[in-house]
């Protein structure tokens, strides 16, 4: 009996040895792919993560909410990147959802979403708001603010950005010297016309239709311009020009001086 009870206590403690070994080479397979993401050789990890996800080792918990968020990192399909950003964000391990939720942020502001961009950075900063990324995320909310056409609220973004995080400093250095207002800037034009009455017009369907607009007189021609945003960077004007055009207006991207507005 008591030799049956030893044989019965060593089995299982084979099992769980076996487990734990199944167990600690499913992570070290799930560090190698992240390591293959981290040196961006893509397609390797890739596959090193389908090999997990396969594997005897894959489970739940910590090392579930880590291959989601690689998973997302990795993914061609950006609705696929958001659903396990989100869940990582919301269900996984707490330990992981300050990146997500920024990687979530720059995600949506590549595909034209300024404004789900601030809700997600600004629940960043309540949920966590001593992980570094919180510092962080003051950089992209101020281009999140910048695609909205919003240069004073940017500028206040990028101005807490440089002096919260010093690794974002060289890239709002730029953007922030360009906030004094003593350079010119790019901003989307909607139309030039002759009579004050036209220019109001179109200004005042602008502004129904969402847009801060104003008209820009004194450029030597009689012309009144009607524009919309102010921007620093060229690709945030193309992306609010962009949002203009769905609109049904006709929108072009110009170079403005701190004058001409």
């Amino acid at each position: 009996m008591a030799f049956a009870a030893l044989t019965l206590l060593a089995g299982l403690t084979a099992a769980e040895a076996g487990g734990q070994t199944t167990e600690t080479g499913g992570a070290e397979a799930l560090a190698r792919a992240e390591a293959l993401a981290d040196s961006g050789r893509t397609e390797e990890a890739r596959r090193a993560l389908r090999a997990w996800y396969g594997s005897p080792g894959a489970s739940g918990g910590e090392t579930l909410t880590r291959a989601r968020l690689l998973r997302a990192r990795l993914a061609s399909d950006p609705d696929s990147a958001e659903a396990d950003y989100v869940w990582v964000a919301i269900e996984g391990e707490a330990a992981h959802a300050p990146e997500a939720w920024l990687r979530l942020a720059q995600l949506r502001l590549l595909r034209g979403e300024p404004e789900r961009v601030l809700a997600d950075l600004e629940r960043l900063r309540a949920s966590h708001p001593d992980d570094p990324r919180a510092a962080e995320s003051w950089l992209w909310t101020g281009h999140a603010h910048e695609a909205l056409g919003e240069l004073d609220e940017a500028c206040a973004a990028w101005r807490r950005a440089e002096s919260r995080d010093p690794a974002t400093r060289p890239a709002v250095g730029e953007a922030v010297a360009a906030c004094d207002g003593s350079g010119s800037f790019f901003a989307v034009q909607v139309g030039a016309f002759g009579a004050a009455s036209g220019a109001e017009t179109t200004r005042r369907r602008l502004e129904e239709a969402g847009f801060r607009a104003y008209v820009v007189t004194g450029e030597g021609d009689g012309l009144r311009r009607v524009r919309a945003g102010r921007f620093v960077h060229l690709p945030s004007a193309a992306m609010f020009a962009e949002r203009v055009r769905r609109h049904g207006f006709e929108a072009v991207v110009v170079l403005a001086s701190p004058s001409s507005g």
